[in-house]
């Protein structure tokens, strides 16, 4: 297995930066994402580690080996891309030989590969089919497939998902998590999906301008952003700006156009009267589903009006008004009649505190 160690990339086209001092390592068989608005340089960054573009400055190595000068046939980095780019005119089983017979490997060692790849990817009932006679799914295992047969050092996948319809691309995610992880392979995973990247990857490097906002696990992503981009991004959340007023037992006490707010203060170093932003998800917003008892309106208990309802299935989405601001809130199991006004309720754990 291989690791990829990315050594201060950068890369420009003509006056314009692309990418700008891009520095982390991918271990050895992992399935690591880079996650970003379209023009954040993700692509870019996949293409420079396929070696379909040169780096301005920096290097690239695959375990020790320094392959930043290397053709994308030196360094073994094959590439899926979005179209699939199957041949028509050839079967499943021939597409799969392709990059076989290109090595010049043996015919009855190609033939064994092909086996292999098409019990991975659960495709040999289909060995004989044209692209055609495939579905989106079937036709992105053959790709996959491909793209293993050859056993690559490192394998690329730039947004293989975005042809499917919602429901494919949902039931491909698990797959192609367990085809990668199966096959034991660093991969590497470009998407603008959010969801999609929480769901397969075990890191992600979350991308902004050309440059990495944060590299983290799905989980330290979504619960401990390390600024505002990133938590809204990976996931929908409410920010609201705010100064910090109190730091008592533990915790910060902040004053938001909305009302005050408890967070944690743990591994943070905020002062009082610092200006920051607070960061909490709708699903940790708590909907009180009854009238709040004389006396039991306490910390991080809100009531606003409701502006908005959207049904979404095993849930609810509603945005109140809160003092002026717009907060949204999950409520899972839905709700049917809503009030007028709803009162929310939230831990000070749940609360991210970021710099401004």
């Amino acid at each position: 297995m291989t690791s990829v160690r990315l050594e201060h990339i950068s890369k420009r086209f003509g006056q314009t930066t692309a990418l700008a001092d891009i520095d982390f390592t991918i271990n050895s068989g992992e399935l690591f994402f880079l996650l970003g608005p379209s023009g954040c340089g993700k692509s870019t960054l996949l293409r420079l580690i396929a070696g379909l573009h040169d780096p301005s400055k920096g290097k690239i190595l695959f375990n020790d080996r320094d392959v930043t000068a290397l053709g994308t046939d030196k360094r073994n980095a094959v590439m899926c891309f979005q179209s699939y780019a199957l041949w028509p005119h050839m079967s499943v089983r021939e597409n799969v030989r392709f990059g076989l017979a290109v090595r010049k490997q043996p015919k009855p060692e190609q033939d064994k590969r092909i086996a292999d790849v098409l019990k991975l990817v659960q495709m040999e009932p289909y060995a004989d089919r044209k692209p055609n006679q495939l579905s989106g799914g079937q036709q992105q295992r053959v790709a996959l497939a491909r793209a293993l047969a050859v056993n690559p050092d490192c394998l690329l996948l730039d947004e293989p998902l975005s042809n499917l319809d919602a429901k494919l691309r949902h039931e491909m995610r698990s797959e192609i998590r367990r085809i990668c992880k199966t096959a034991g392979y660093t991969t590497i995973y470009v998407t603008h999906d959010m969801k999609e990247a929480l769901s397969v990857a075990d890191r992600i490097a979350v991308m902004k301008d050309g440059k990495i906002a944060q590299i983290g696990t799905p989980g330290d992503l979504y619960h401990k952003p390390m600024n505002s981009f990133v938590a809204d991004f990976v996931g929908s959340t409410n920010l609201l700006t705010g100064k910090v007023v109190g730091t008592d037992a533990g915790r910060y006490e902040i004053e938001t156009p909305a009302g005050r707010v408890f967070g944690s203060a743990v591994n943070n170093g905020f002062l009082r009267d610092a200006n920051v932003i607070v960061s909490i998800r709708p699903e940790q917003m708590q909907v009180a589903r009854r009238t709040a008892a004389a006396g039991e309106a306490g910390p991080n208990r809100f009531t606003g009006k409701v502006l908005e309802t959207t049904f979404l299935g095993e849930a609810s989405e509603h945005v109140l008004a809160v003092n002026g601001q717009r907060l949204k809130v999950i409520a899972a199991p839905p709700l049917f009649n809503v009030p007028e006004e709803l009162t929310v309720q939230f831990d000070p754990e749940d609360v991210v505190v970021l710099k401004e």
